[in-house]
């Protein structure tokens, strides 16, 4: 993982399968939006899409179930990696490297709100069932 990846664990009580989580995540990161996803029996993963945020991650959610207790296991992959690296190329050209703040500080706003969005999804999964 990255400095700019996202990564959740939290302990979740399914009461129902886990497929229902994964639909409820997926319902509410895709919002009529096509992106390629994939649900198995204990994985949902999404690929570039926007965790309400300009930049696009990669997610991968897991469940990991002990005998007493499951763990939902969230991990966002940043994916426009290059679109950064030009960005901070041009800021040091441009602007003798104080430009490098505000991206770095940019992307990092990003990984905190895609952050706080995923827990607040989870946060509610676990209220409304």
């Amino acid at each position: 993982m990255g400095i700019f990846d996202v990564q959740i664990n939290k302990k979740i009580k399914l009461k129902k399968t886990n497929k229902d989580l994964f639909e409820f995540l997926k319902k509410q990161l895709l919002k009529n939006k096509d992106y390629e996803n994939e649900i198995t029996r204990e994985e949902l993963s999404i690929k570039k899409s926007h965790i309400n945020t300009l930049l696009k991650y990669n997610l991968s959610a897991k469940i990991v179930t002990n005998k007493k207790e499951s763990t939902l296991q969230v991990d966002a992959e940043l994916q426009d990696t290059l679109i950064i690296a030009i960005v901070i190329i041009l800021a040091i050209i441009l602007t003798y490297g104080l430009g490098v703040i505000l991206v770095v500080g940019f992307v990092y706003y990003q990984k905190v709100v895609a952050t706080k969005y995923l827990n607040s999804l989870i946060e509610n999964y676990q209220t409304i069932n």
